[in-house]
């Protein structure tokens, strides 16, 4: 991302020396695009100054536990809940001075964690793990909708987040999902907890929605529910698949559904392409797989009409809207929608399938990645991405070690075996990168006859 504002600031010097636009309008767009980071306002001396709070904090916290005794319960909650109002009233009265309001800012955030385990601590409670941070949310919420800044906003989403997977996939707390069970043996239903999950990423969706309307934000948050979303799918939960061509399905439904929310707008971004080529790299490894090594139990009926829900949804996503993902055409585009749908349809083969079975899906896989690193090659060639020709040579490179190891892995046996890999391997990355920078010249080249 840094590399991205170097170049925005040389791009906007060289329009400001070619009389494009003036020197005060390039300075001003650099600043307004910079500002829209969430921590372009965080300098040097706003880190310092953080710091310098949790030493005097750290520092105060030692006092006071040397003569933890000798203090009264309603003295020790009096005094934090005064410091907590001042470190409050301080942020709200120095908004506009960022070295004081800053860490002001972040300080309060993390203060209610602070008040809650003193309160527990003072009165001897216990009891539910996940209450605290709940509670922790559930205060600091207000405070992401009613600072200037977005940074609360940011820290609120992280915690809802942190609560939902915590919660959610732990037992015996008011969110958990899993290991509630009848007598019998079947799942029971904890509706409120669901519920209670719901209102958790309703609250982040809005903190989202209101306050962090950004590209990255967009792919953090849709990915973060989505992963959570595909763990419920495998976890001892309402929704538990235990069949690997369910299982399949979902994770290549959920990565494309990823790729084509990042798709709306300006382009699907680098979280949800990692994602999709994790998956589609481990369907490579398929041709090894044996029936044996599937789990026991049968799919939840849920878990199956949610899976087959979200393959719908991501194929009406993926054929309705454009992919943004190898270059401007529609040739390109739809070349890309079809990848997509291949790695999604391509799970249906795992049904019923034996040993031999699950190796067409290596083989499309394998397939996938190579036209894959290949699209971007040339997209990126046409379109001058020096970003992409990378990553296309990257993801070819990464396939052809994948497989060369899979293919002469066990002949390694011998000093010289591992010399002449060596240097296979090294003569395959010279050509390789020798490719690439030649790619990369013709993009540059290109660009400034331009």
């Amino acid at each position: 991302m840094a590399s991205y504002y170097k170049r925005l600031k040389r791009d906007l010097a060289a329009a400001a020396a070619s009389g494009t636009i003036t020197p005060q309008q390039a300075d001003a767009l650099y600043e307004n695009i910079y500002a829209q980071r969430l921590f372009a306002s965080f300098k040097a001396a706003h880190w310092i100054s953080i710091i310098a709070g949790i030493f005097i904090a750290g520092g105060l916290s030692l006092i006071i536990a040397h003569n933890w005794d000798k203090i009264g319960a309603i003295a020790k909650v009096a005094v934090f809940l005064a410091a907590y109002a001042a470190v409050a009233e301080a942020a709200i009265r120095w908004e506009d001075k960022p070295a004081v309001g800053i860490p002001a800012e972040v300080i309060w955030f993390f203060m209610p964690p602070i008040g809650i385990g003193l309160y527990a601590q003072v009165f001897q409670l216990s009891g539910d793990p996940v209450k605290p941070f709940a509670a922790w949310a559930l205060i600091s919420l207000p405070l992401a909708f009613f600072t200037g800044r977005r940074i609360a906003a940011a820290l609120s989403m992280v915690l809802l987040l942190g609560v939902a997977y915590f919660g959610a996939f732990r037992p015996n707390n008011m969110f958990s999902l899993v290991e509630w069970r009848f007598t019998s043996g079947d799942f029971a239903f904890p509706w409120t907890h669901w519920l209670a999950v719901l209102l958790v990423f309703c609250a982040l969706f809005w903190v989202y929605f209101a306050r962090l309307k950004a590209f990255a934000w967009r792919d953090r948050v849709a990915g973060g529910t989505l992963i959570w979303l595909f763990i419920a799918l495998v976890s001892p939960t309402f929704f538990q698949l235990h069949s690997p061509a369910f299982i399949l399905l979902a994770a290549a439904s959920l990565t494309v559904l990823w790729l084509g929310i990042s798709s709306i707008g300006e382009g699907p971004g680098r979280l949800p392409m990692l994602a999709w080529f994790a998956v589609v790299y481990g369907m490579t490894f398929f041709w090894h797989y044996k029936p044996s090594y599937a789990p026991r139990g049968e799919d939840s009926p849920s878990g199956v009409v949610a899976a087959l829900i979200i393959f719908a949804v991501a194929v009406a996503l993926t054929v309705l809207r454009p992919v943004k993902a190898g270059g401007s055409g529609k040739t390109a585009d739809w070349a890309a929608k079809a990848l997509l749908l291949i790695s999604m349809v391509s799970a249906f083969l795992m049904f019923g399938a034996t040993e031999a079975g699950a190796k067409p899906i290596a083989v499309i896989a394998n397939a996938l990645i190579i036209l894959s690193g290949l699209g971007l090659i040339v997209s990126g060639s046409m379109e001058s991405d020096e970003k992409r020709i990378n990553g296309g040579v990257a993801v070819i490179f990464l396939i052809i070690i994948t497989r060369f190891m899979d293919i002469f892995g066990t002949l390694m046996k011998t000093g010289m075996a591992f010399i002449v890999s060596g240097l296979v391997l090294g003569a395959l990355a010279y050509f390789l990168n020798k490719t690439r920078k030649s790619l990369i010249e013709a993009a540059n080249a290109r660009r400034q006859h331009e």
